[in-house]
This record gives C-alpha cells, sequence and structure tokens, in this order.
C-alpha cells in the first residue's frame, strides 16, 4: 500500500488530514522536532503545534516538551486496535446497507426473503409498535427478551398479545423476572423446538427458522390471506395444545380466535350460563371497525354438541356466536367472516354468571 493510500485510510479511521500526515511523517523518521514535523509533510508550520497535540490526545503520538516540542509514535498496539475495530465496522457497515438494498419493499411486494434472520426480528420490533388489535409470537427466550420492550408497550396500549416460547434448560427459572402478570398477555410453554413465526394484526406474518436450516434467511409477509393460514398454523401447532408458563383465571379474558373462545365457552353456555362478552371487528356490510357488548345466545358450528367443548376439526370450517346487545341480535364470525354481522378480532370475556352467581 502506498503512503497516499494509507493516509487515506487513516483520515477514514477518524485523523484529519493534517494528523493522518503528521502521524506517517513521525512513522517514517522516528522522534522530530515539530518544525522538523512541518518541513517533512504537508502540515504548516503554524498548524503543527496543535497537530501533535491532537494526535496525542487520540493516543497516535507522545510528545516531550524540551528546549521546543518533541514528538514521536506511540506503540502502535492500541492504534492497531483502533484500525482493526474500524475495519470491521465499515465490513459490518458494507453487510447491512448490501441487505437494505435487497431487502424487498413489502409496500409493493407481498412476500420477501431476506438474508438474515435477525432483519426479520428487526421488522418485527418496528411492526409491534404499529399493531392495534393482536399480537401471535413464537420465539425462544432470547429472542422474546430482545422483544418484550415492544411487546409490553403493545399489551399497554391495548393490544392482546400472545406469546409461544420453545422450552430450553432453566426456562422456568429465567421467566421468574419476567412480568407476565399483564391483563392482556399470555405465554404459553411450547415443549418441542420450531421456528420464530409471528402474525400481527391478521396482515403481517414473520418467519425464520431458530433450528435444522441448511441456511440462515427469513420471510416477510404482508397478505391476509397468507397470514390466515400462518395464523391457524400458530393456533393449531403452537397455542391450543400448550399450557400457560403462568395462568390467570380471573376475568376479565382476552381472546384473539373467536374459535378458542368459543372452546372455552361452549360448555358453560349449554349448562346454562350467560356469557358477557365484548367483541371488537369490522362491521361487515359497513366495513368499518365497531365494539359491541352483550351476552351470548347462541353458539353453532358444524356437528354442534351441546355438552362439551368442540374439538378443532369441528371448529376448522366456521363457527358463529349470536350476541343478544339488548338492542338487537348480531351474528359474529372468525376471521373472513362474510354472512355474519361482526368479523370478531378481539374478545373480551367479561363475566359468567349462573343463578345471579357472578364470575368476574
Amino acid at each position: 500500500m502506498n503512503r497516499s493510500t494509507l493516509k487515506q485510510a487513516l483520515e477514514n479511521a477518524d485523523l484529519t488530514t493534517y494528523e493522518a500526515d503528521a502521524y506517517l511523517t513521525l512513522v517514517d523518521y522516528g522522534r522530530l522536532p515539530a518544525v522538523d514535523v512541518a518541513k517533512k509533510s504537508d502540515v504548516p508550520t503554524t498548524q503543527v503545534y496543535d497537530t501533535l497535540r491532537s494526535l496525542e490526545s487520540k493516543g497516535f503520538v507522545d510528545t516531550i516538551d524540551r528546549d521546543r516540542l518533541h514528538a514521536e509514535p506511540s506503540d502502535p498496539v492500541d492504534i492497531l486496535a483502533h484500525l482493526r475495530k474500524r475495519g470491521e465496522l465499515f465490513t459490518d457497515a458494507a453487510e447491512e446497507l448490501e441487505d437494505r438494498w435487497e431487502q424487498p419493499e413489502l409496500k409493493d411486494h407481498r412476500v420477501g426473503v431476506v438474508k438474515h434472520a435477525d432483519t426479520v426480528l428487526e421488522h418485527v420490533r418496528n411492526q409491534i409498535r404499529e399493531t392495534d388489535v393482536a399480537v401471535e409470537v413464537a420465539l425462544t427466550a432470547d429472542q422474546f427478551e430482545s422483544l418484550r420492550t415492544e411487546l409490553y408497550s403493545a399489551v399497554d396500549r391495548g393490544v392482546i398479545v400472545h406469546v409461544a416460547i420453545y422450552y430450553e434448560s432453566g426456562l422456568t427459572e429465567r421467566s421468574e423476572s419476567w412480568d407476565l402478570s399483564r391483563t392482556n398477555l399470555e405465554v404459553r410453554l411450547v415443549n418441542i423446538p420450531g421456528p420464530f413465526i409471528s402474525v400481527l394484526d391478521r396482515s403481517r406474518t414473520y418467519f425464520a427458522p431458530n433450528s435444522r436450516a441448511a441456511e440462515n434467511y427469513g420471510i416477510l409477509i404482508n397478505d391476509n390471506i397468507l397470514s390466515f393460514i400462518n395464523h391457524w398454523y400458530y393456533q393449531t401447532c403452537l397455542w391450543y395444545p400448550w399450557e400457560s408458563l403462568a395462568s390467570r383465571q380471573e376475568l376479565p379474558k382476552p381472546y384473539i380466535s373467536l374459535k378458542e373462545f368459543i372452546r372455552d365457552i361452549s360448555s358453560l353456555h349449554h349448562s346454562g350460563g350467560n356469557v358477557a362478552v365484548t367483541i371488537s371487528g369490522i362491521d361487515v356490510a359497513a366495513d368499518e371497525f365497531r365494539t359491541v357488548t352483550g351476552t351470548v345466545t347462541e353458539i353453532y358450528y358444524p356437528d354442534v354438541i351441546n355438552d362439551d367443548s368442540p374439538s378443532l376439526e369441528q371448529l376448522s370450517t366456521y363457527a358463529v356466536v349470536t350476541l343478544d346487545t339488548g338492542g338487537a341480535e348480531l351474528t359474529v364470525g372468525g376471521w373472513g367472516a362474510v354472512f355474519e354481522d361482526i368479523e370478531a378480532q378481539k374478545i373480551i370475556l367479561e363475566a359468567i354468571s349462573f343463578d345471579d352467581v357472578v364470575q368476574s
């Protein structure tokens, strides 16, 4: 590498043009009086003293005050470490710029693929801040802790957050430091390994393999239909079969899925229970978001049974709840409702009463 290229590299490592020139002069000649540094370089005599003092403050040179100021290059151990660190920074920056350049813009594409799983987590972090209704996410404990601030902020905004965490040794003890008592937050423990997956507000899905993948990659999806497919996978494989890490029995209880709500309250309703609920979702006819409160008067799904909770198979096609709001009866369907009055997105089980005895 010639001197001019080396000088440019030092400038890229936070030295000024004068500092880089003076430092290379001292490396070439060893200890010199300040006036000789100016003579053997392009540093003006009026600038050389300030330049050498600045280099000393950065650890590049040592100065000696005699009858006149002398300077010599410092031991290069720290300087070499600084240069190598800067080189790593530039390399990382280049890779990040490459990823961002190649990263798809999801406003224009429904599905995009990225090279690194960390890119997926960063997308999720940003999008959680914009969620209004619901977050479903399956992830490792490390990933949960990385996203915990954003997830808790979403809960505090009234977003329902469901978290499925993959089991690992020591997880129970580790979770004791997590605040899992928030009303809109539920965390379940999944005893098999699986991928990172998140479905946000029924419209965006993010996927990255956590294990058993031949390469590191991530998938970004901005599509309602594909998000519904991933939601159903999440519900059936990563949510329904598993127990809560921190069980909450008191009401009100929030739900993302109408079908999960039906599974929980069906036997109570058919036993004569009065189920009070608040449902937020899309008014199908008006295509507007609305919230209604009432009592469940009927539950319908294929092969309806009246004395037990329905199976996932029975609920896999369609399910409808009829709600008495006091002034009218409204039918409520799940994700993708077409014929019902309301497409439920957020369900809050408010209270259950039997013969004037209320559970709340």
